[in-house]
């Protein structure tokens, strides 16, 4: 049985370090056709599995603005690995939590490393781990990867969520607030109705893409007949959305993201201060 594992987080979160001490001494440099990047690549065998990871390189979002951005996106979308697990920064959870609702927003299976969390203890902050995980729906594992702490307990719940056997795990949608909700909506729809584009992508992601102007999103679905529709139904819909709020669409959906996650912050974790 083997598993294929992606490592996405930001700069700086501490992958590669799990991905060194997870693979031990059997590292590779992944080979990808015309591309620079060159992820590194790992074949370890856990409790039975042939696990494949794939160190993919750092990033602070998926939003495509840099080489790394498009790369660690269009990685998942084509190569689709059976697992992503999403090492997040536990100093820095607000930042680093953006990549993680891009995730979620993928409709893939992850698992969140919940990186240097001796950092945060040692602080005297507290966070609800397990009902952190609820909330994003994505079984959450503290590490302290520079130690190979929880790295094990990683790995057990990437091959529970593989075999659809994690309790954590479900589905959610991040909300955007009704206005923004409505414009999702009636994108999909249109997106909805050629099967071939939702066969390879969640339909929400690109609805999601397309009120952010992503390029990427467009090149994706420029390839389909119902382009022109869709294209033109996006632009409407931004129009609409700018005209109510007076202010650029792309920047809706990263507050309504910051603000997703601010709410989630608020429900399960608190810093020291606010104990005392």
């Amino acid at each position: 049985k083997q598993i294929n594992v992606a490592l996405v987080g930001n700069p700086n979160s501490g992958k590669t370090s799990l991905f060194n001490q997870a693979s031990g001494s059997n590292e590779r440099t992944g080979n990808y056709s015309g591309v620079t990047i060159s992820p590194h690549e790992s074949l370890v065998t856990i409790n039975g599995y042939s696990i494949n990871i794939i160190d993919l390189p750092g990033t602070y979002s998926l939003s495509a603005y840099s080489p790394e951005e498009a790369f660690v996106r269009r990685y998942i979308i084509d190569k689709q690995p059976d697992v992503v697990i999403n090492i997040v920064d536990a100093s820095n959870l607000e930042r680093n939590l953006y990549l993680t609702t891009q995730l979620i927003d993928m409709d893939i299976k992850v698992v969140m490393a919940l990186n240097m969390y001796d950092e945060l203890t040692a602080k005297g902050d507290q966070l609800n781990i397990v009902q952190l995980g609820e909330l994003l729906g994505i079984p959450i594992v503290p590490t302290v990867a520079s130690k190979g702490k929880g790295i094990k307990e990683l790995f057990e719940h990437v091959i529970q969520i593989h075999e659809e056997q994690e309790p954590t795990y479900r589905h959610i949608h991040i909300h955007y607030g009704d206005d923004l909700e409505k414009s999702l909506h009636n994108l999909q729809d249109l997106i909805w109705h050629d099967k071939h584009i939702t066969d390879k992508v969640s339909s929400r992601l690109l609805a999601v893409q397309l009120l952010e102007k992503d390029k990427g999103a467009e090149a994706f679905l420029s390839h389909f007949p119902k382009f022109t529709g869709i294209k033109s139904k996006a632009e409407q819909e931004n129009a609409t959305l700018e005209k109510q709020f007076q202010e650029d669409s792309a920047s809706l959906v990263s507050e309504a993201r910051y603000g997703f996650i601010a709410g989630a912050l608020k429900e399960t974790f608190l810093k020291k201060a606010d104990l005392q």
